[in-house]
């Protein structure tokens, strides 16, 4: 592919996810967020798969493990009690993996499992020692409803600004021109970015932290 007809590169320090075995791009050298488990409800059944190993990871690169809980859209469970307790033991492995000083929730919880999601991160947060800070993804619609976020027992909030199905549109419109209307935790603080959906560099640069996603696993990075 030519330079010319690439995705726009993150700038450099943001962070990027890492899937499989992704190499890791330039700009995200320092700090990497990798999937350490991949865990899968479907119906009354909790399926773990080991997650990344990265290439090329440099030795002082330090890691944000991820826990990915993906939720079968076929036959989703009606709540997340059953997966609770592998979530938690998956959080605190991920903790005792972690170089950064972070893990990662990446749960997207239905509105229907929403006080199941917000107990469950309250019991990770009891789990992990006391100096590992708690990430967690959300939803960008999430964004527009208080009651996903208020008072939830994270330490960092990245709402995914990309994938957002049939608001998509919409909340593009909200997130580049009226942030004001997002969630106070979704102004400024931590966002996540696709590199295939970006948004002006200017949207990017009021987030103190950006994560990003790349459908190609960073093979055509630069």
């Amino acid at each position: 592919m030519p330079i010319s007809s690439l995705p726009p590169e993150p700038p450099a320090g943001a962070i990027a996810w890492l899937w499989r075995d992704a190499p890791v791009p330039a700009f995200s050298r320092a700090t990497v967020a990798v999937v350490d488990r991949h865990i899968w409800l479907a119906g009354d059944e909790v399926l773990v798969r080991p997650g990344a190993r990265p290439r090329l990871l440099a030795r002082g690169t330090r890691v944000i493990p991820v826990v990915h809980v993906e939720i079968d859209p076929l036959h989703p469970p009606s709540g997340l009690q059953a997966a609770r307790t592998t979530v938690l033991a998956a959080m605190r492995g991920a903790a005792r993996a972690s170089t950064s000083g972070w893990v990662q929730l990446d749960l997207e919880a239905r509105p229907s499992q929403r006080a199941d999601y917000r107990d469950l991160v309250h019991r990770i947060r009891a789990a992990l020692p006391d100096d590992m800070r708690l990430s967690v993804t959300a939803l960008g619609w999430w964004c527009r409803a208080p009651v996903w976020l208020d008072g939830l027992e994270a330490d960092e909030v990245v709402p995914m600004f990309f994938r957002m199905g049939r608001d998509n549109e919409a909340l593009r419109d909200i997130v580049a021109m009226r942030p004001e209307v997002l969630h106070p935790l979704c102004r400024a603080g931590s966002a996540g970015f696709s590199r295939q959906e970006a948004f002006p560099p200017a949207v990017a640069a009021r987030y103190r932290r950006t994560f990003w996603f790349d459908e190609k696993g960073w093979r055509d990075s630069r």
